[in-house]
């Protein structure tokens, strides 16, 4: 008698996806997506995992956002660094969604003023006590973005290590 193939396996056959063991597990790296959070949740998460939080601030309109999305978010080493070390949100920057900051109450249009964030998209990073330590308003290729989220779960942008020297140091 033949057994059924996993469902992550046939989609993983079906799109090209490369095999690894352990692809059944849950989490990004295991899926072929970033698992998304409500921001308020990320944030919680987050701080009773001990883990940094990954931030993709977008708006619909933004063809780089897009990019994102199709490109950097399904390469595999981007979604392994995420699963690792981060709690992964995503916040439209025009929402209106209700979400909490730091014990404050407000929307993601509002949040995304407050971080001034004027461009997008906008990759910001926390830590696991909800507090900025850092953003990229840019695309990231996949390689780039592996980069920079090494840079942030190395604790390097902490230390106060330029990410240039951080880059130079890693290559």
């Amino acid at each position: 008698m033949m057994r059924a193939l996993p469902a992550s396996l046939i989609l993983a056959l079906l799109v090209g996806l490369p095999l690894r063991a352990g692809a059944e597990k849950p989490g990004s790296a295991g899926t072929g997506t970033v698992q998304w959070m409500p921001f308020t949740q990320a944030t919680q998460s987050a701080a009773s995992k001990g883990k940094y939080v990954f931030v993709d601030i977008y708006t619909d309109w933004c063809e780089y956002c897009k990019q994102l999305d199709a490109t950097t978010f399904k390469a595999p080493t981007v979604l392994a660094e995420l699963d690792k070390n981060f709690v992964s949100s995503k916040l439209n920057a025009e929402s209106e969604t209700p979400l909490a900051w730091k014990g404050k109450k407000l929307t993601a249009s509002k949040l995304a003023a407050l971080w001034q964030v004027d461009g997008f998209p906008t990759l910001m990073f926390l830590n696991s006590k909800g507090e900025i330590i850092g953003s990229f308003s840019s695309y990231a290729d996949p390689k780039l973005m592996v980069k920079l989220l090494t840079y942030i779960s190395s604790g390097a942008r902490e230390r106060k290590v330029s990410f240039e020297d951080y880059v130079k140091g890693s290559s």
